[in-house]
């Protein structure tokens, strides 16, 4: 008698990064998850959520895993916490987790556990995966909240050790992974990021770029920024490069910068008010996801100067948009724009500065770059990406029992 087949490994995703608003570790999850839900044969998923026992009520997130949920197909497990929010809180505040395993009620059940957010919550024996997407932490310290260094130093290592397999976003950053923790090459896999070829594209519906100009007020050509504002982007280096534009410039290519409020931005604030250069920059704050590719489409030129980055998806999504690019060769910036963009050092704010004007200057270099960036954008896509993440999960899927 034949023994029966061991049903199918169960995928449960952990939902900290889907939380609105997204960032980029919460889009990067989502589409990627989409993408992976579209193969045939692919493993069930459920999405694992969590409530306080002392604060049951549902909130505005529910509603977002809820339509997620349904798009992929996949459940959602709701796990109650017992102790306070404050507790968790406290916590995390002192770079600390809950040392009560997760998995401690899964009896047999052959579930791998996807942490799409470097760290997740402990596990007595089943199988994990978790996705790193830069060393931050370690390359570039002091742009980091101090409790997030602390928490990553203390529990990435240990996440790692226990690992079934380990997901990266760059060939770059997998390079460094394998050198930091004397990893197994063979246990990282690298699934880049890609941009939505329906929404971040050269050519746009019949009135978008002045929908979106009248929204934010913006009139004419302008020099555009986009992330979280926290150090690691550079957005300092980026204003005081702008004050070294000439005058006509500035009057006429007005610097604008969206992206949540992040942290650590004193020394950008005062170096505005420094440079006296409120009347020309225009902080937009969080914007709409549906925002992001009009206003990359209508800018004269995108600048993301940073200092450190495991992939740069904006930069990505500009390029795609045949926006000429200004990057800086850092973590995995050069593999992302190749040839495609123009590079500066970014501790360097004159040479910010020249690689903006090379661009103004040279009809030549802007139509190249217009060119070029779709074309390289085109090589990065969710598919492939779906594509060896069920590779990684197939492969872990072995090792249950």
């Amino acid at each position: 008698m034949k023994p029966e087949p061991s049903p199918p490994a169960e995928i449960l995703v952990e939902t900290s990064a889907l939380h609105p608003p997204l960032s980029g570790v919460g889009y990067y999850t989502r589409e990627l998850l989409k993408a992976y839900a579209r193969r045939p044969g692919r493993f069930p998923m459920t999405l694992l959520e969590y409530r306080f026992a002392l604060k049951p009520r549902s909130s505005p997130r529910d509603a977002g895993l809820a339509a997620l949920a349904a798009e992929i197909g996949a459940a959602i497990e709701l796990r109650t916490r017992m102790a306070p929010s404050t507790v968790h809180r406290r916590l995390r505040d002192r770079a600390l987790r809950s040392p009560f395993p997760i998995d401690a009620a899964d009896g047999r059940a052959r579930r791998i556990y996807f942490f799409p957010n470097y760290v997740g919550a402990p596990l007595r024996r089943a199988v994990c995966i978790p996705v790193v997407f830069d060393l931050g932490f370690l390359r570039a310290p002091d742009t980091q909240r101090g409790r997030d260094h602390a928490f990553l130093r203390r529990y990435l290592p240990r996440t790692l050790r226990r690992a079934a397999a380990i997901v990266t976003i760059s060939e770059s950053i997998k390079s460094e992974l394998v050198e930091t923790y004397a990893l197994e090459p063979g246990r990282v896999a690298v699934i880049t990021p890609a941009a939505d070829p329906a929404a971040f594209r050269p050519d746009a519906a019949p009135g978008a770029g002045s929908a979106i100009r009248t929204k934010y007020g913006l009139e004419g050509p302008y020099l555009f920024s986009l992330s979280t504002l926290e150090p690691r982007k550079n957005f300092a280096g980026l204003v005081e490069a702008y004050a070294l534009l000439p005058e006509d410039i500035r009057a006429r290519l007005p610097l604008v910068v969206a992206g949540g409020e992040g942290w650590k931005n004193t020394p950008l604030f005062e170096a505005v008010r420094r440079l006296n250069l409120e009347p020309r920059i225009k902080f937009l704050g969080y914007i709409p996801e549906a925002d992001r590719a009009p206003l990359m489409r209508e800018a004269a030129i995108f600048a993301l100067p940073s200092l450190y980055e495991g992939f740069g998806m904006p930069v990505l999504e500009a390029m795609a948009c045949g926006t000429p690019v200004v990057t800086s060769r850092r973590g995995a910036l050069a593999e992302v724009g190749a040839d495609s963009v123009a590079y500066a050092d970014p501790l360097d704010p004159g040479s910010i500065a020249r690689a903006v004007m090379s661009i103004l200057d040279d009809a030549d270099l802007r139509k190249r770059l217009a060119a070029a960036g779709p074309a390289r954008a085109a090589a990065f896509r969710w598919e492939t990406g779906a594509a060896t993440l069920a590779g990684v999960f197939e492969h872990a899927a072995t090792g249950i029992p």
